[in-house]
């Protein structure tokens, strides 16, 4: 008996390499044949295959028979394969595959990305002396879809958007490709130590400032709040307008230079809208303000942390000077009935009632992560963060018509206002 279990160890030893083998190489022709859609999600099984094939290569070449197993280490070793199987497939349930929400417009959209140094500011964020780096993506009408493919003749209005704490630029993509296609060109920011991940243009990565995400989180379970967070608020207002006033700048400069990349050269630089989710959205209406060029702000569920002037008896203390351009308020369904409890004491509801021209968007059952596409991509992460009963792709696909169509009367004078007041 001990003899016959023996050889079966031995005989599955040396198949072991073989079926390793034949397992990447299914893989790879899956992969090749596009049945598994290769990306993020994929790259760990993938790792894990790949080095278990290599490692059984090198035991096929040495012609050596992989020794009989002892029970126990057969046992460990299971133990340990099926762990790091599951840690493999952990990124294929967090990202299952997705199809991209249809676009209204059939153009090519091209991308490419910069990292620009702000030299009049240090880095608060690092130990060392640096200067602030901020890093932009472009999305723009293009003859092919690809990274740095050529610009289409223009002008084109300019689009700048700012994600939310914890975000990064690829938030709203579904967004920046329905605007791209329609004939916008888009710059999304990554704010650097804000944002969860920041790839800069020469391919480093930088990861969200743990000390921002605890402070953040603490904000969000309500540890932190009266005047302290009025203080905290104010700071994070502070960078972030910086930044994209920064990029705006920067920009414009490009748009200048007789030798900068041709999308700067088809930009109406006299045509701009900002926008963004969350505190991107609070960051795009302060700087709605600051910018007399700007021509139209979206806020896409967030609350307006610029407004608040001060904090006195206990109380933020909201401006009453009336904002000075079309301004487009996106709400989730809970967030606009807290909202209107609360009334004019509330930011957005104050520069509502102040506004030159001012309008509301409520999205029934969403919450507040349905105004980015990480529930298309990834719903059980999204899930455990922030959404509601609302489909998913009808929400995006609500929220980036609101959007183009907004943009579409404000920088291009097409289509027709919106209402004061939407709820679908």
């Amino acid at each position: 008996m001990y003899a016959t279990e023996t050889r079966n160890r031995e005989r599955w030893g040396q198949n072991t390499p073989r079926i390793r083998i034949t397992l990447f190489l299914l893989f790879v022709l899956l992969v090749t044949v596009r049945i598994i859609p290769w990306g993020f999600a994929w790259y760990g099984l993938g790792a894990l295959l790949a080095i278990r094939a290599l490692i059984s290569l090198l035991v096929l070449f040495r012609r050596t028979s992989p020794k009989a197993q002892k029970k126990g280490n057969a046992v460990r070793n299971l133990v340990g394969g099926t762990m790091l199987l599951g840690l493999a497939v952990i990124p294929l349930l967090l990202f299952p595959r997705s199809t991209p929400l249809q676009r209204t417009a059939s153009n090519a959209v091209g991308t490419m990305v910069y990292t620009w140094i702000d030299e009049s500011r240090e880095d608060s964020f690092t130990a060392e002396s640096d200067y602030r780096k901020v890093t932009v993506q472009f999305w723009y009408p293009a003859l092919t879809a690809e990274e740095n493919a050529p610009v289409l003749e223009g002008p084109f209005p300019l689009v700048v958007f700012s994600h939310g704490a914890f975000g990064y630029r690829m938030s709203n993509h579904s967004t920046f490709m329905e605007l791209a296609g329609n004939g916008y060109i888009v710059a999304s920011i990554d704010h650097t130590h804000q944002a969860f991940m920041t790839k800069e243009a020469d391919g480093t990565v930088i990861l969200g400032d743990s000390g921002f995400i605890r402070t953040a989180m603490d904000v969000e379970n309500g540890k932190i709040t009266g005047e302290e967070l009025y203080h905290l608020q104010k700071d994070w207002m502070a960078l972030r307008s910086s930044d994209m006033a920064f990029v705006l700048d920067q920009i414009r400069k490009q748009v200048a230079l007789p030798t900068s990349n041709e999308v700067f050269h088809q930009l109406d630089i006299e045509r701009i809208g900002v926008l963004g989710h969350s505190m991107g959205g609070a960051t795009a209406a302060w700087i709605g303000r600051e910018d007399d060029a700007i021509d139209a702000v979206i806020v896409l569920d967030g609350t307006l942390m610029g407004e608040i002037v001060g904090f006195e008896q206990g109380k933020e203390v909201v401006t009453d000077v009336p904002y000075p351009k079309p301004i487009l308020d996106v709400f989730n369904e809970s967030h606009y009935e807290d909202a209107k409890s609360i009334g004019l004491d509330y930011a957005n509801m104050r520069m509502q009632e102040h506004a030159s021209k001012a309008f509301q968007l409520v999205v029934n059952g969403s919450g507040h992560l349905n105004f980015t596409d990480l529930p298309l991509v990834s719903p059980l992460l999204a899930s455990l963060l922030g959404t509601g009963s609302v489909d998913p792709r009808y929400c995006m696909e609500i929220t980036n018509a609101a959007v183009r169509e907004f943009l579409d009367y404000h920088l291009k004078g097409e289509g027709t206002e919106s209402l004061p007041f939407r709820r679908v």
